[in-house]
């Protein structure tokens, strides 16, 4: 089986192979350069689920894949709270799944509404270990990671798409 990842970024890559482990599935991933179609840093629930169907989809129309699977990590302003999505598709069907997140400290929301990434701000308050991990690493102290907490959004995405050998996973 080949799986299109709408994404070259590294630790997306990583997120989608636990998540296909974890699964059962052999699967050789084909990491495509894709517009997420969102910001840079997407600043709401509905921006970061979209980016991630984007991916999915443009991942889709560029490969001959079997599935393509879009990841997108964000912020929700409204709430302060960090989000995971990502988007699992068979060109017919679209499954979502939401990973873990967290409320952001108010001086990070702050940085985020005068328009840093969050990735910038972690960088600038704590140094380049901080943008490393991410901020679920970051202010996790490492407990949870990033592809740790979009591979639970990719297995859930992946399991709601009812893929052979995956009922009864979750």
């Amino acid at each position: 089986m080949r799986i299109a990842l709408g994404s070259t970024n590294p630790t997306k890559r990583r997120a989608l192979e636990r998540a296909l482990e974890r699964l059962g599935l052999e699967a050789e991933v084909v990491a495509l350069a894709v517009p997420s179609g969102v910001r840079a840093q997407p600043v709401s629930e509905a921006e970061t689920r979209a980016g991630a169907c984007n991916r999915a989809r443009a991942a889709w129309e560029k490969s001959a894949a079997s599935l393509a699977v879009g990841l997108e990590g964000g912020v929700d302003l409204a709430s302060g709270w960090l989000t995971m999505y990502a988007a699992a598709t068979d060109g017919q069907r679209v499954a979502l799944g939401r990973g873990p997140g967290l409320a952001l400290p108010e001086e990070a929301l702050e940085a985020l509404r005068q328009g840093q990434t969050l990735g910038a701000f972690l960088e600038h308050r704590y140094g380049p270990e901080a943008r490393r991990l991410g901020a679920i690493g970051w202010y996790t102290g490492g407990r949870v990671t990033r592809a740790e907490a979009l591979a639970q959004a990719a297995l859930i995405a992946l399991s709601r798409l009812g893929l052979e050998g995956v009922e009864g996973v979750l």
